[in-house]
């Protein structure tokens, strides 16, 4: 029961996270959030199926990991007499009641965990959060279902390896280990420098963000686990058999040479634990990147509750029309954008944003227009001295911009920069007030430029609805088809803005995050059952250092290192190889989602922390039992 404890708890958080997820896509209260959430059952049904075959492989493994260590009990119940229907029996009752057992203590706590997703998603959408508990039939039918599969077709293949072993090799099981699969020196040595190359080949695919490359990168990357684990491992005896000085330095023989006899003959398993721990980091650390960007869209998009930039010379009586009849409106401004005969400021700040340029000349709006929607929008009072422009661009641009000192030139008047504001203000798309910058000039001097768009702008009482947007969208769609050669309106809801952002991490998020945690316990799972399996080997061994002469210090010291070696070796290279990957990744995003290396630091950071401060839980967990059951007096 020590060794099945770990397990048992892992199965009943899986069950938890596969029920809570169930329940979000039977959820009525859910799917009434947006019309977005449509396809949230899609999302998370693909990351269940993902999360259901590896919880199925962890089960089998483990199956197959208790048979193993029970096949000497096994082999003697058959020597004894008793029918090996019996012994099958037997296996498939213990761990059916297992199973069932964590399947129902799961279902329990699954309700609570479907209460913190549900908070979580309410919060998203900015609606007060109530307890209240429905019983959802198809989300414990559905849970109930997986695992029944699960566990059949894991009992069905070992129950297989039971009836078609015989007792000798029941009885010997126990004492095979993974076939060292590159014994050879040279031939170790050869494929250890392949694996390099292919694992800085495979990370250089990865960080191509082209969907083939990036498919070939990853199962280069794979190639480049198993080789490694592969020459890796089986290299650890001939390494301290050529380095004698570090062989018998400190605790250092026994240390590493007890760990040879395992590590050394385990490179499939490290290897597959590495695969699952490296996708686990790159799962948290694209909801993370994913999370940042859905925040800074909804922060960088716009504050207005309707904005509607246009090209077109009709108006906006059509678009007002609605507006009035069927909107709560507070505010209103309607307004011209102009623009310079020059793109001095737009080639300055292309360097500092992406290559799309919305506009081949600068951006003017009027002073009278920019105190009016400052105040629309609640922003401190601004002032413009005589003889200065003001500059209102987006926060990651103020930087550059502050450090511009150029002259605007309109019509005999010079202008010299004045203040510089960053607050929100619609400048990040097509026909918003500026492309990431405008320059706001006195309302005399702006009237004598030519108009590059119009604009209307206003805020509600009551937040604008999906259907509300969707009329104004129509109303877009017609008067593009009415035949106008002029540009495409663009039209833009705080609130719709936010909805959207919420909707895509719900459908993005959430379930990497899902998949994420199933991942880590499990790779956790597997490396604990493995350590605690030999507990009563330590137990031998350390009782026998202690009889030598071994003090408390030295066995402690000893049995840390033992079991640190033994979690570092498949943590190091999916750390590695993950941090790339995210940082990367957070690169290739526009600019302006990140504000600098140091936000990309913090996310891989973040990705690390969270990682390590679940994959912690079970280490110390292993450790804790491990200490308590194998040092003598502890």
């Amino acid at each position: 029961m020590k060794d099945y404890l770990i397990y048992f708890i892992t199965i009943v958080i899986a069950a938890s996270l596969i029920f809570a997820f169930n329940a979000l896509v039977f959820s009525q209260e859910i799917k009434s959030l947006s019309k977005l959430l449509d396809t949230l059952p899609l999302m998370i049904g693909i990351a269940s199926f993902v999360v259901v075959c590896i919880i199925g492989w962890l089960v089998y493994y483990t199956m197959r990991f208790m048979m193993k260590r029970r096949s000497r009990e096994f082999g003697t119940y058959l020597l004894l007499g008793i029918e090996r229907k019996r012994i099958v029996n037997l296996f498939f009752m213990e761990n059916l009641i297992i199973g069932a057992v964590a399947l129902l203590i799961g279902l329990l706590t699954g309700n609570l965990l479907y209460q913190g997703l549900r908070a979580m998603l309410l919060r998203l959408y900015e609606i007060q959060y109530h307890l209240s508990y429905v019983f959802s039939l198809s989300a414990t039918l559905l849970t109930f279902v997986c695992f029944a599969v699960i566990f059949i077709v894991a009992l069905f293949l070992n129950q297989r390896k039971i009836k078609k072993s015989k007792i000798s090799d029941l009885i010997y099981m126990d004492q095979y280990n993974e076939k060292a699969l590159a014994p050879d020196s040279k031939k170790r040595r050869k494929l250890f420098i392949v694996s390099m190359i292919s694992g800085v080949a495979g990370t250089g695919l990865l960080l191509t963000y082209d969907a083939t490359l990036s498919l070939i990168g990853a199962f280069v990357i794979i190639f480049f686990l198993f080789t490694f684990y592969i020459s890796f491992s089986s290299g650890i005896p001939a390494y301290f058999e050529k380095h004698e000085k570090k062989k018998y330095g400190g605790n250092t023989l026994y240390a590493f040479r007890s760990l040879t006899s395992k590590v050394g003959s385990m490179g499939i398993t490290l290897s597959v634990i590495s695969i699952l721990l490296t996708a686990t980091l790159i799962a948290v650390g694209t909801g993370l990147s994913f999370n940042h960007l859905f925040m800074r869209n909804a922060e960088l998009e716009t504050a207005h509750s309707i904005y509607i930039g246009s090209e077109q010379a009709t108006g906006f009586s059509d678009y007002r029309k609605y507006i009035d009849g069927n909107l709560d409106v507070k505010s209103e401004w309607q307004y011209n954008v102009y623009k310079l005969d020059s793109d001095f400021l737009t080639q300055y700040v292309d360097p500092y944003r992406d290559d799309f340029r919305a506009y081949d000349y600068d951006t003017v709006m009027a002073f009278s227009d920019y105190t009016k929607i400052r105040d629309m929008l609640g922003y401190q009072k601004v002032t413009l001295p005589e003889g200065e422009y003001i500059i209102q661009c987006l926060d990651y641009l103020t930087k550059p911009l502050e450090q511009y000192n150029g002259t605007v030139q309109i019509g005999d008047r010079t202008l010299v920069r004045g203040a510089v504001y960053h607050e929100t203000f619609t400048q990040q798309s097509w026909n918003g007030n500026g492309s990431g910058f405008i320059l706001v000039v006195p309302d005399e001097i702006a009237k004598t430029l030519p108009v590059s768009h119009s604009a209307y702008a206003a805020m509600t009482g009551i937040p604008v609805t999906v259907t509300d947007y969707a009329a104004l969208d129509a109303i877009r769609m017609g008067r593009r088809e009415s035949g106008s050669s002029v540009g495409y309106d663009m039209i833009f809801s705080k609130e719709i803005v936010k909805e959207q952002n919420a909707s895509l991490y719900a459908l993005i998020v959430f379930p990497l995050f899902y998949v994420a945690l199933v991942l880590m316990i499990v790779s956790a799972t597997v490396l604990a059952i493995q350590i605690l399996s030999e507990t009563k080997s330590y137990q031998n061994q350390y009782a026998t250092l202690h009889m030598l002469g071994a003090d408390k210090k030295y066995l402690s010291s000893a049995l840390l290192r033992q079991f640190a070696v033994y979690y570092v070796l498949p943590v190091f290279p999916a750390v590695v190889i993950s941090s790339i990957f995210i940082f990367f990744l957070c690169m290739a995003f526009d600019p302006g989602v990140f504000q600098g290396i140091a936000q990309i630091f913090l996310v891989v950071g973040a990705t690390l922390a969270i990682f390590f401060a679940v994959f912690a839980i079970y280490i110390v967990a292993s450790y804790e039992h491990l200490k308590r059951n194998v040092l003598p007096g502890a």
